[in-house]
């Protein structure tokens, strides 16, 4: 039952919700009745994104496709905004050409080429993917567009792929991947702030293809598969995936370690991630004990006391050490560890029984492209 305080809040919100609402709905229409342009790019565009606030796994599914169509001998790039980041011009990562320094596109904006050592200039995601994946571009723009033609004429990019693309209309693309939570797949089927819907459900029939995440996690299989196929169509595909933890980083010393080695460990986790609850919950399935949850929002830039509190908590729990995301790890650098508390990075791997559809999938749709 909703309490009285809860009743007055919605009250409070309500208009605003609503109008927040509509102008999603508005600009939707905009783009479906061609009132605003899509842009196409001279590419293969694939958008990798999701409907509800928090972790559905995107980063992690544009780094195993970007790495799959690597591997298939595809010029990849990755175009994302940067979310949080404190530059404003074009940043990119993993550009082989030492000597350029600025680059002027056809919109005359200036492009800066250059190693980068913090995230506040690019992002979390994507420094974590072009760490993860040093021979794909990850172009840093707001502008998708205008960054996918960069990539084309400076790389030769034939697949440019849209990290967290899903609500970024302006771009056409040639397969739209959803990813649904399998834990959380409508977000409580109302637009925030009263649920986590970015958008109408609806805009679940834009999609091309639906992942379910999580899908190793219980859910309603059911009425999840009942909720897609009447607003997508009984012809939608739609796949299932979770992730494991196989492996963990030593932050100070970057050692890997296999996962198997600390079970039985008693461990704080510290995590500001969409979905810091499903981490914690992932660690114990693999045979961790935590002893101390370190939950931060979404993308939280650490500072030197807030690990300071973390350890103190660790260390008052009796862990082991403190464990963490790879996301997290990119926000830690530069901050002074406790070597007397260890901390780990986990390494995630993505697995599922739906993993020959998926690649074949994407190699179908790069065929009908060329065709």
């Amino acid at each position: 039952m909703i309490g009285k305080q809860e009743k007055f809040k919605r009250a409070m919100l309500w208009l605003p919700a609503k109008l927040y609402e509509l102008l999603v709905r508005l600009r939707i229409v905009a783009y479906e009745t061609a009132y605003l342009k899509t842009q196409k790019l001279d590419a293969f565009v694939i958008s990798v994104g999701n409907i509800t606030l928090g972790g559905t796994g995107k980063t992690p599914f544009v780094n195993y496709i970007a790495r799959y169509l690597t591997r298939e001998d595809r010029a990849v790039a990755i175009l994302t905004r940067g979310y949080g980041r404190q530059s404003k011009d074009r940043r990119v990562l993993n550009d082989s050409r030492q000597q350029m320094e600025n680059l002027s596109t056809s919109s005359q904006q200036q492009t800066q080429i250059k190693n980068v050592e913090s995230y506040t200039e690019v992002g979390d995601e994507p420094l974590m993917l072009a760490r993860a994946m040093p021979d794909v571009p990850v172009i840093i723009d707001k502008n998708r567009y205008e960054a996918g033609i960069w990539a084309k004429q400076i790389f030769d990019s034939d697949v440019l792929i849209l990290d967290d693309g899903y609500q970024h209309l302006q771009v056409a693309r040639d397969l739209n991947i959803l990813l649904l939570d399998a834990t959380n797949p409508f977000g409580e089927f109302e637009m925030v702030p009263f649920g986590e819907l970015r958008e109408p459900l609806y805009a679940l029939k834009r999609a091309d293809v639906v992942i379910i995440t999580r899908a190793d996690r219980p859910f309603d299989q059911g009425q999840t598969l009942a909720i897609i196929k009447q607003v997508c169509g009984d012809e939608i595909p739609i796949l299932y995936f979770y992730s494991t933890i196989n492996r963990f980083r030593h932050l100070e010393t970057n050692e890997i370690y296999e996962a198997d080695a600390f079970v039985g460990w008693n461990i704080a986790v510290m995590c500001g991630i969409g979905n810091p609850q499903a981490f914690s919950d992932d660690l114990m399935a693999g045979g961790l004990n935590v002893v101390a949850e370190n939950f931060f929002a979404d993308h939280h830039a650490y500072t030197q006391k807030d690990l300071q509190t973390v350890i103190a908590a660790a260390r008052a729990a009796g862990a082991d050490g403190i464990f963490t995301t790879e996301k997290d790890a990119v926000r830690l650098e530069g901050l002074q560890f406790d070597r007397t508390m260890p901390i780990y990075a986990a390494q995630l791997e993505l697995q599922g029984d739906d993993e020959v559809r998926l690649k074949s999938l994407l190699l179908r749709a790069l065929i009908q492209k060329r065709a």
